[in-house]
């Protein structure tokens, strides 16, 4: 009876083993995943405009199905596959995107999608780089003793907020901040800038500058020259002892005053005794406020008119006024004719500004 037990014990035991080990077996076989397994990496090579994406995606063993995968990346935080979607195929992907914004934040990360849903990885954050400044320097017009115009068009600011621009100068090459500066106010970015307090016969370096949060970038340079404050006159007058009023001099004589600044006048005088011109009249001298000169038939006396001869005249008066250094003419006009009839004559008096280059004339009677 005993050993029929024993028997009966190790059938049992084999039995029990056989069932254990079959069930193992099928629990491996039936084992599956029912969703991915998605790892973003961090970005890297990072350029103004571009940056390259890596990450992982192990799909589900339970559902074959893939609807689709890869990266979304946007402006906002966790991105979804309503923002900007990379499809990439694979379990280890990667992308290099060439169109992203300057100086722009962006977060990133990898998605899985199949009939069960949507899914994400991690997210991953980075920020596009400042991208190249573009500015270029116009050139200088308008030059002056103490003046000159110029500016800068900002053609690419690389995408970062401009803290300041505007122009910088020196009398050596490549002026900084540390030299003078001019800063655009306008917030435009094709400006213009009038330089002021210049000095005369100076030469000047000019650019345009940019500064953000990146540092300073500077445009291309510019080089002028300031005149000096010596000009050249000239005058051509044709005189004649017909006037317009019928009446004929036995001859006429004329004066001419150049008055620089506050100097003693300096005279000329010529005279003929029928139609001659004459084109010697010319005087130099530096100018710093105004230049006067007056033209006047002088064969007139102003304290007895009625007792003085009259006729006479100057036609054809014409004045040139040339800066000495730079050899530009700055002024070119002619002047109203002059004469005398009974107890009036005629005299032109002419004005210039060297500053502005601006001029007046007048013609005024005298000897009433």
């Amino acid at each position: 009876m005993s050993k029929i037990k024993l028997l009966f014990a190790i059938l049992t035991t084999s039995v029990f083993l056989n069932s254990c080990s079959t069930n193992n077996e099928g629990s491996d076989e039936s084992e599956c995943t029912y969703t991915p397994t998605l790892t973003t990496s961090a970005v890297f090579n990072i350029t103004s405009m571009s940056a390259a994406f890596e990450g992982k995606i192990v799909a589900p063993t339970c559902e074959s199905t893939v609807t689709s995968q890869g990266f979304v990346f946007a402006k906002t935080t966790l991105p979804k596959i309503d923002d900007i979607i990379i499809e990439v195929n694979g379990t280890s992907i990667s992308h290099n995107e060439i169109n992203l914004e300057r100086n722009t934040t962006y977060y990133v990360r990898t998605f899985f999608e199949n009939p069960t849903g949507q899914y994400y990885g991690n997210q991953e954050e980075f920020k596009t780089l400042i991208g190249d400044i573009e500015i270029t320097t116009k050139d200088v017009e308008n030059i002056t003793r103490n003046t000159a115009k110029t500016g800068g068009v900002i053609i690419d600011d690389g995408g970062a907020a401009i803290i300041s621009s505007g122009v910088c100068w020196s009398t050596s090459a490549n002026p900084t901040l540390d030299d003078f500066i001019l800063e655009n106010t306008s917030g435009d970015s094709n400006f213009n800038s009038e330089l002021s307090e210049l000095l005369e016969n100076t030469t000047y370096y000019i650019r345009t500058y940019l500064t953000n949060s990146e540092g300073t970038t500077y445009g291309n340079e510019q080089v002028f020259t300031t005149p000096n404050s010596i000009y050249k006159v000239e005058l051509s007058v044709t005189g004649n002892i017909e006037t317009t009023c019928g009446i004929t001099a036995n001859y006429f004589y004329y004066e001419v005053s150049y008055k620089f600044d506050d100097n003693e006048a300096i005279l000329e005088g010529a005279e003929g005794l029928n139609k001659i011109t004459y084109d010697f009249h010319s005087q130099e001298g530096k100018i710093n406020n105004n230049l006067e000169v007056i033209i006047h038939l002088a064969n007139f006396d102003t304290s007895t008119p009625a007792q003085t001869s009259g006729g006479g005249s100057l036609n054809d008066i014409s004045i040139v006024i040339t800066n000495v250094s730079t050899n530009q003419e700055v002024l070119n006009t002619a002047l109203q004719p002059l004469f005398i009839c009974f107890d009036v004559a005629y005299k032109n008096t002419l004005n210039f500004n060297p500053i502005d280059e601006s001029y007046t004339v007048e013609r005024s009677t005298y000897g009433f």
